[in-house]
C-alpha cells in the first residue's frame, strides 16, 4: 500500500506518516525509493491512533510501542506494566480535568466582574465647572451658549457662539468644532481591536515604555486643580490608561480627529471614574475653544508626531496662546536618524507635513522657538518594524522613541 492511501485510511497527512517513519513508529518496506506499507504498518498506526486518543505524547508512544515491539504484551507482567501507564495517564487527565474546570470558572468570573455596569448612552456631557473656561479660539472671548440641556450638572446638548461669527455644537456631550475633515486621517483609532492586533509588538512595548515614564513624571508634579490637555488622541492616547492614579482635582481636556474614539476614551475613563471633571472635544486644527492661558499640562503623547505629519506647523506654535508662564509639557516624540530613507518617503507621502517632522532635533529646536525648553529627557528605545499603520516606514531603518518633560523658558 502506497503511502497516500494509507494516509486515507487513517485520516491523517502524508507528512504525518513519513514524520513517523522518521521517528521509527512505522517500519515500511522500501521498493526502489518508494514506500510500501505493509500488515505491520497498518497494525502499529492502529495502535499509534489509539494511543494518541489517549493522550500519550509521541515520545511516550514510541516508548510503549517499543516496549510492545521486544514483548508482544505476552504475559501477565507485559499487560500489567501497560495497565499501569494507562492507570497512570488516566489520573494525569483528572488532574487536567479538574484543573480546567478551574480554568472555567475563573474564566467565568473574570467575564462577570469585566462585564460593563454602565449601559451605553449613559455618559456625562461637558461639565458646568468648564463653561467658564469654553472661550472663542478667534477673538479670545467667553463663548456665549444656546438651547442647552443640562442634567446633573453636566451640558448635554446645546450651542456655542460668538460674536465674531463662531460656532461650536454640543452634541451628547461632546464640543463639536468647525472646519472637521471630512474623514478622520487615520484608517483606525487607537482603540480599535484590529488596530491593535496588527500593531508591531516591539512598538506596543516601545508605547508601554513611555505609558510609565508619562505616569511616573505626572505623578511627580502637583496637578491640584490644574487643567491638563492631551490632543490628537486618534494616533495614541496615554492618560486614560492611568488616570485614576492622579490628582483627583485635576481637570482634563481630549481632543482628537475621530468622534467614535472620543466615545471610546469616555467610555474607558467614565469606566475608571465616572465623577472625573473631563471635557472632550472633537476638533482638528488645534484651534480649541478654551480660555488662553488655561493649559497648566499638556500631555504632548506624540500629538507632535502625528499633527506635524498632517500639517506644516509645529502644534505648539498653534497652542501657544493657551499656555502661560508656568505651563508645562510633558512628552513622548518619535524620530529617525538623519540619513534614515523612511524621511525621504514622509515627504513624498505626506507632501504636507513640516519639513523636519520625524527628524531627531525636530522637537528641540521648534519648543525653543516657542519659548519651551526641555528639562529631562530619555531616549526609551527604539523598533525597527512599527507596525504597516506606519506606511512611510523603511525596513530596518531605526524607529526611535524619546520622552521629555518641558516648561517655560523665562
Amino acid at each position: 500500500m502506497k503511502i497516500g492511501t494509507f494516509a486515507k485510511l487513517f485520516h491523517v497527512t502524508t507528512d504525518t506518516v513519513r514524520y513517523y517513519i522518521e521517528l521509527g513508529l512505522l517500519l515500511p518496506d522500501k521498493k526502489n525509493t518508494q514506500y510500501q506499507m505493509n500488515q505491520s504498518c497498518h497494525d502499529d498506526m492502529a495502535f499509534i491512533t489509539k494511543l494518541k486518543k489517549f493522550h500519550f505524547s509521541l515520545q511516550e508512544v514510541q516508548e510503549i510501542l517499543t516496549y510492545q515491539r521486544v514483548t508482544n504484551f505476552s504475559d501477565h507482567e507485559d499487560i500489567n506494566y501497560y495497565n499501569n501507564l494507562l492507570i497512570e495517564k488516566k489520573k494525569q487527565l483528572i488532574k487536567k480535568k479538574d484543573e480546567i474546570s478551574k480554568a472555567i470558572q475563573l474564566i467565568e468570573k473574570a467575564i462577570q466582574s469585566s462585564s460593563l455596569t454602565s449601559k451605553e448612552g449613559n455618559f456625562t456631557g461637558v461639565p458646568l465647572s468648564f463653561v467658564n473656561l469654553l472661550y472663542c479660539p478667534k477673538c479670545h472671548i467667553l463663548l456665549e451658549m444656546k438651547d442647552v440641556t443640562i442634567k446633573n450638572n453636566y451640558i448635554q446638548k446645546g450651542g456655542l457662539t460668538c460674536t465674531c461669527g463662531y460656532e461650536a455644537a454640543i452634541e451628547e456631550g461632546i464640543i463639536i468644532t468647525t472646519n472637521l475633515y471630512e474623514t478622520s486621517p487615520y484608517p483606525s483609532y487607537f482603540y480599535d481591536i484590529e488596530t491593535i492586533k496588527e500593531m508591531n509588538h516591539s512598538m506596543i512595548n516601545l508605547f508601554e515604555k513611555g505609558n510609565f515614564w508619562f505616569q511616573k513624571v505626572l505623578q511627580s508634579i502637583d496637578l491640584k486643580n490644574k487643567l491638563i490637555v492631551e490632543t490628537n488622541i486618534d494616533a495614541f492616547v496615554t492618560l486614560p490608561k492611568y488616570i485614576d492614579t492622579l490628582d483627583m482635582s485635576a481637570s482634563y481636556v481630549f481632543s482628537g480627529y475621530s468622534l467614535a474614539m472620543l466615545k471610546k476614551v469616555r467610555k474607558r475613563i467614565e469606566g475608571k471614574n465616572p465623577k472625573l471633571n473631563v471635557l472632550y472635544i472633537l476638533n482638528t486644527d488645534l484651534n480649541l475653544p478654551l480660555k488662553p492661558f488655561s493649559i497648566d499640562v499638556f500631555v504632548d503623547s506624540y500629538t507632535t508626531n502625528d499633527f506635524s505629519l498632517l500639517n506644516p506647523q509645529f502644534p505648539i506654535n498653534i497652542l501657544k496662546n493657551y499656555f502661560h508662564n508656568d505651563s508645562i509639557i510633558v512628552g513622548g516624540y518619535s524620530y529617525y536618524d538623519n540619513w534614515s530613507k523612511s524621511l525621504i518617503n514622509i515627504s513624498s507621502l505626506y507632501p504636507n507635513s513640516h519639513q523636519h517632522t520625524l527628524y531627531p532635533k525636530y522637537i528641540d529646536e521648534n519648543l525653543s522657538v516657542n519659548g519651551f525648553q526641555i528639562s529631562q529627557s530619555e531616549n526609551i528605545g527604539y523598533c525597527t518594524d512599527p507596525g504597516p499603520f506606519f506606511d512611510y516606514h523603511v525596513k530596518n531603518d531605526k524607529f526611535h522613541m524619546s520622552m521629555y518633560l518641558a516648561s517655560t523658558s523665562s
